[in-house]
């Protein structure tokens, strides 16, 4: 199975017709479909096609609130929260309309020193929060909903779009582009 790659230099990207999102850092192997990007979803509608990115098994890294109890040399205990950023493997996705929120839970995927490694936690996606997604195979779905949502890009100078073969179903809308 083939992917594309989308090369950009551009850290900031704004379409008034569309939704805004922002693209901090992409890298999107073109060989194999294994990436990253680096999100900030400017806008409650944002939130919605970012629910419709993420799936089950992607890993999503961003900062979240911890409850971390420590227990002092006279044995007890005290617990407090800390800001801490989790990579979790994704097992469930819920999103809260109403508050614009998804809710991601999973497992720690990532060495971290508040988080035991396969720990379950929780992060809250919420507007204007930076986050990474990474799939082990960025599919055509995926990189249209990424393309759609990001179009400013497209008709930016600094942005390269490479499309392999099987986007050509694509090509008819893309060669207006470029």
């Amino acid at each position: 199975l083939r992917t594309c790659s989308i090369e950009v230099n551009t850290t900031s990207l704004e379409n008034d017709d569309l939704r805004r999102m922002k693209l901090v850092h992409k890298d999107i192997n073109g060989k194999n479909g294994l990436g990253s990007v680096t999100l900030i979803a400017e806008e409650a509608e944002d939130m919605w096609h970012v629910y419709n990115l993420i799936a089950v098994n992607d890993s999503l890294r961003s900062t979240t609130i911890r409850k971390v109890q420590t227990e002092s040399a006279t044995g007890s205990t005290a617990s407090s929260r800390i800001r801490t950023t989790l990579t979790l493997a994704v097992e469930n996705i819920e999103f809260d309309t109403a508050a614009s929120t998804l809710r991601v839970k999973g497992r720690n995927i990532q060495e971290n020193p508040h988080v035991k490694m396969g720990a379950y936690h929780t992060i809250d996606l919420d507007v204007n929060k930076k986050f990474t997604l990474t799939k082990g195979c960025w599919d055509v779905v995926a990189l249209d909903r990424l393309g759609r949502h990001l179009d400013a890009f497209l008709h930016s100078s600094s942005g390269i779009l490479i499309f392999q073969i099987w986007l050509a179903m694509r090509l008819d809308r893309l060669t207006s582009l470029l």
